[in-house]
């Protein structure tokens, strides 16, 4: 990939650059302690809180809908001291409930990786805050139909496909694919690029703490109250971060770099934002941007590649090695959760404050100490060493906001969405590449080493911190222009 060196006429002048990096953003001084920290807590909190009482709201609507089992015996799946005539029911219903959750999962993941290719450039001209409100918006009707579906399955046999209809509008708002886009876009925006990076952790630091508390309440919840109740606490958390938005959160685009058109929902569905999209993120930059910009690029969607394929059967690979439960699983999770929120916050600024390493080389960090938990992973012989893993990798958590901050300090600022939402596709269509090959990996070893998928999980992470050393490289060659103003 030859990048044009020498002909600076398409590119921002590099004077330009410099006198953007010497003005902050005017907001920054408003978001000085928060900017959309609590919102993602929320939402990401809802994730969780309702993700395996959803699974198991599936599992029990289809023994009573679908295999017109009675309630009394259908609560008894997923419980402990299952007789034999409740595990060949539970092995009669998990497929048929597994397709119904695959469907829900292909809703959600398909067609946000479409849309996406549209709203980035679409928020680069008519803002970031109106993509944040549609993602929110989305979630909170989507937990809220599902709230009520359940409430109604309390009274009345409802088939459970019912529930993959809930989830249309999250994808026709956006889907994860949006929301991250629109919040990294958002960041990017409202930060002086010297803070960017720490801002992106931080923000990385709330989805995972509002993944934990999400994981440690769930059951609890569940056992107090009800199904229903569960969803209906996702929907007003989801609530409270919409209202936070709307009324703390500023738009970033200043009103006269916002189009002039008015009519901005039909400016959405445009294929020459496509087209304008691809040629934004091909075209030929000066000082080995391009070339940067695709290697990050590459080394997230190898991230979410190993990181989802991973995740299809690891708790497998948990039950067949150690014959963990789910409860011991859940106690793993948050521990590893926990150790991450740390090395997002407290490490990250130790780090820098001692060594004040460049962004690119903190990812490198970040995707070397995935690399080396997924090797203890592999070679793990006791319970105790994936916890030792956990610990010693507790930096793993900053790969993926310290490599955006490179894209974003890379990048014009009038770019960064068109190639966060390129980005974002990709890590959205990665997994339905990665799940079927740790499958048939898994099974395949299962007999002899059912730990063999952890090594290629090690491998694809190596390769990604080769590629921020690569980038780091091509940096240093040309750091007098580069967007970065930490080196």
């Amino acid at each position: 990939m030859e990048e044009d060196n020498g002909n600076r006429s398409e590119e921002t002048p590099v004077v330009g650059r410099v006198t953007e990096q010497q003005t902050a953003p005017l907001l920054e001084r408003k978001y000085r302690y928060l900017i959309l920290e609590p919102a993602v807590l929320l939402i990401f909190f809802a994730w969780n809180v309702s993700s395996a009482v959803f699974a198991n709201q599936i599992v029990y609507q289809t023994c009573t809908a679908a295999f017109g089992k009675n309630e009394s015996l259908c609560d008894q799946l997923g419980t402990e001291n299952e007789t034999e005539e409740i595990q060949q029911l539970e092995k009669a219903v998990q497929p048929y409930s597994a397709n119904i959750l695959m469907a829900k999962s292909l809703v959600e993941s398909i067609v946000p990786a479409f849309c996406s290719m549209f709203i980035g450039p679409w928020s680069d001209r008519f803002g970031r805050k109106p993509v944040i409100v549609s993602c929110f918006t989305g979630a909170f009707l989507t937990y809220a139909i599902v709230a009520f579906i359940s409430f109604l399955s309390m009274y009345y046999t409802i088939n459970p496909w019912y529930y993959v209809l809930a989830s249309i509008t999250t994808a026709v708002s956006g889907g994860t694919c949006a929301l991250i886009t629109g919040v990294f876009c958002y960041i990017a925006d409202v930060t002086h690029e010297k803070n960017r990076a720490t801002k992106m952790a931080v923000v990385e630091a709330a989805l995972f703490t509002g993944l934990l508390v999400g994981t440690l309440s769930s059951s609890f919840i569940l056992r107090w109250t009800n199904g229903t109740t569960v969803f209906s606490i996702a929907a007003g958390a989801v609530f409270l971060g919409l209202m936070y938005i709307i009324f703390y959160i500023e738009e970033s685009i200043k009103p006269n770099e916002l189009s002039e058109t008015n009519s901005k929902f039909r400016e959405l569905f445009r294929f020459d934002l496509v087209s304008e999209l691809m040629q934004t993120c091909f075209k030929r930059r000066p000082n080995y941007d391009r070339l940067i910009i695709w290697l990050v690029i590459l080394a997230l969607g190898a991230n979410i590649f190993a990181m989802d394929g991973s995740q299809t059967v690891f708790l497998l690979f948990l039950r067949e090695r150690f014959e963990w439960t789910v409860k011991d699983y859940s106690y793993y999770d948050a521990v590893s959760i926990v150790c991450m929120i740390f090395g997002n916050t407290i490490g990250l600024y130790v780090i820098r404050k001692l060594f004040n390493p460049s962004v690119t080389v903190l990812a490198a960090l970040g995707f070397c100490c995935y690399a080396i938990n997924s090797t203890i992973h592999g070679l793990a012989s006791q319970p105790w060493h994936l916890y030792m893993g956990v610990a010693i990798c507790f930096m793993k958590g900053i790969a993926g906001p310290m490599s955006r901050a490179v894209i974003s300090n890379t990048a014009p600022p009038n770019d960064i969405g068109k190639i966060f939402s390129l980005t974002t596709s990709i890590e959205s269509i990665t997994p339905l590449f990665s799940a079927p090959l740790y499958t048939f990996v898994y099974k395949s070893t299962l007999s002899w080493y059912p730990g063999a998928f952890n090594l290629i999980t090690a491998t694809m992470y190596f390769t990604c911190s080769c590629l921020m050393i690569f980038v780091r490289i091509f940096q240093s060659m040309y750091q007098t222009t580069t967007y970065t103003s930490i080196n």
